[in-house]
């Protein structure tokens, strides 16, 4: 069984977008079933590998995540036997979905997240999330070459990079975020000392807590926010999926669309709206402080 999970993640996993969860889920695969063989993982013995998961850690681990890792070690088997290293592929058990996550954050929330964002790359960070509506892993991947400044539009998706379902748009730079990226220096947007972040983790643990979020409270929470305040705004669910990075506008459609002048036009007007409340937020917010 070893022998799968290390070369699933050497000749596949380790190239991917999802690389890092892989490595993750491969370890907890590992740990548990060392020393076993293929015909060892059986439903009975992955039910029991899915408890001990979710008692790994306090708050344990939800269902969502337990899902996850269960689908790397599937993944791993059907490589395998689809390279003729193995020559049956146990049952892998459906686990239960973990319940969506509703969570969005109020104007003043963001305005405490933007106020506890002390260093240029968390601003950075957070006007990308904000202006964007990226998933994390894009944030930290553009870059200032990304950007077409006279057509106004941000490359989410690096040369070469296949596009995968997580797919990446090209988007309109909405007049909020233009003045960061203009300002921006050559390479990543979000740097460090001139470097690309490999992770943001530790950066949104500390602003969260600061800001007075829940614990439980995760970056992609402002991509839930932004996108929920389109739908409340009016903007057409087709803007709405074409920011998101959804079916609307995404492939041939979004190559030819993304040069109209009113490409994703009302979504990149409703960011605008929100980041101006926002701001109005943010100067009461520091008022109060002061009296």
């Amino acid at each position: 069984m070893e022998l799968v999970l290390v070369r699933y993640y050497q000749q596949h996993a380790e190239a991917s977008a999802s690389a890092e969860m892989a490595r993750i889920a491969l370890a907890y695969w590992s740990d548990f079933f060392c020393g076993a063989t293929v015909a060892e993982v059986t439903p009975a013995r992955q039910r029991e590998f899915a408890e001990w998961l979710k008692a790994k850690r306090k708050p344990p681990l939800s269902d969502g995540y337990v899902k996850r890792v269960l689908t790397v070690g599937k993944s791993a088997l059907n490589r395998a036997y689809r390279e003729g290293e193995i020559d049956t592929v146990p049952f892998i058990i459906p686990w239960q979905d973990g319940e969506a996550r509703e969570q969005t954050l109020s104007v003043e929330e963001s305005a405490a997240l933007w106020g506890a964002a002390e260093s240029p790359h968390e601003r950075m960070y957070l006007a990308l999330a904000y202006g964007t509506l990226a998933r994390p892993e894009a944030i930290l991947g553009m870059h200032r070459s990304f950007a077409d400044l006279d057509r106004r539009l941000l490359i989410q998706n690096p040369p070469g990079r296949r596009q995968t379902k997580k797919y990446r748009p090209t988007v309109p730079i909405c007049d909020f975020l233009l003045p960061w990226i203009e300002q921006a220096s050559d390479g990543p947007l979000v740097q460090w000392r001139g470097r690309e972040i490999a992770s943001f983790k530790t950066a949104w643990r500390k602003m969260r807590t600061a800001a007075g979020l829940p614990p439980g409270t995760v970056p992609k929470v402002i991509r839930h926010t932004m996108a929920t305040h389109l739908r409340a705004s009016g903007v057409p669910e087709a803007e709405i999926q074409g920011f998101l990075g959804h079916k609307a506008y995404s492939g041939k459609t979004e190559v030819y669309a993304r040069y109209r002048p009113d490409y994703l036009g009302q979504a990149a007007a409703a960011i605008d709206g929100y980041m101006t409340a926002l701001r109005v937020s943010c100067v009461l917010e520091s008022k109060k402080t002061t009296h």
